[in-house]
Formats: structure tokens, C-alpha cells, sequence
């Protein structure tokens, strides 16, 4: 029975929800029924409220490719007068999507060090910012916000890229 506990345990919260198939709820009321060690947990306010935690870990790895992508933003920046950021940042996308597999790390690797890298570079920037105001200021959120889109829109186009190719391989 103890098996037969795991396994209901694992199950309760999808129970709960009602998001399970009508034999499994079948398995499951039939347990509970003769199972006081569960019903107490499914009667419980512990397991109403218990979900599962997603492991977020942040490897080695990952740290070195999210300075790798700061660097990268510092380089290749159309802040620097570089027009081979087009193709280098759809590769950048590319790779990004098959080391994370997520077109939503995609978005905000490519986005928010050039987003950040275009403050940094712009905020002494007689140009942008006199007197710190709070037009001037907005300006220079505005324009780092543009080139950001406009770097992230060769990325995502890269990630595309990278999605076709994973479908092709299925």
C-alpha cells in the first residue's frame, strides 16, 4: 500500500484541481477510501496550498553565457557603429534558444544588456542628458528601449531559425 501512497501523494494537488482523468480519480477516491494516512492529507490545508517547486538553478554555465551576452551587447552594439550586429545577434539568438530552449530567455538575454549597455553608454552623453530631467531622462529610457528592439528583433529572428531547425530534426 505504501506504493500505492507515493502515488497518490504525487496526485493530489492534480486531484484537487481537477485536471485528472476519470479512471485515475476513480484510483484515487477508491484509495482514499480505504486510506486514512491520505485522506487526512487530502483533507488537509497543507496540501490544498502545496505545489510542487520548479528548480531554478543557475549553473556555471549559464552564468558565463549571460556575461558572454553582456560582453556581446558591449561589442557589437549599433551604439558602436557596428552593422554586423544584424547576423551576429540572429546567431546570438540562435544559440541562445538551443542552450536554454526558452524563446522567452531569448527576449531578455538579447534585450536588457544592450538595454542596459545603452544607459550606461548614453547617460554622461551631452546629447541625451544636460540637466537630468525628467524628459531627458524619459529620452534616454525611449532610445535605449528602440536600439534594445531592435537588437532583440535579429535575435528572435535567430531563434526562429533555431525552432525550425529542432522541428526539422523530429
Amino acid at each position: 500500500m505504501a506504493q500505492d501512497c507515493s502515488i497518490v501523494e504525487d496526485l493530489l494537488p492534480l486531484y484537487k484541481n481537477q485536471t485528472l482523468q476519470a479512471h485515475t480519480i476513480e484510483f484515487i477516491e477508491q484509495h482514499l477510501a480505504n486510506c486514512e494516512h491520505c485522506r487526512q492529507l487530502a483533507t488537509s490545508e497543507q496540501s490544498r496550498e502545496h505545489h510542487l517547486p520548479m528548480k531554478r538553478t543557475v549553473t556555471f554555465f549559464h552564468l558565463v553565457f549571460i556575461v558572454l551576452s553582456f560582453m556581446f551587447a558591449i561589442n557589437s552594439s549599433l551604439l558602436g557603429n557596428h552593422k554586423s550586429f544584424v547576423v551576429s545577434y540572429a546567431i546570438f539568438g540562435c544559440l541562445t534558444y538551443f542552450f536554454y530552449k526558452n524563446i522567452w530567455i531569448v527576449f531578455a538575454i538579447s534585450f536588457v544588456p544592450v538595454f542596459v549597455w545603452a544607459i550606461i553608454h548614453n547617460i554622461n552623453n551631452p546629447l541625451y542628458v544636460t540637466n537630468y530631467s525628467f524628459t531627458e531622462i524619459g529620452t534616454l529610457l525611449i532610445g535605449a528601449s528602440y536600439i534594445a528592439i531592435l537588437h532583440t528583433i535579429f535575435a528572435l529572428i535567430g531563434a526562429a531559425f533555431a525552432i525550425m531547425l529542432r522541428r526539422l530534426k523530429k
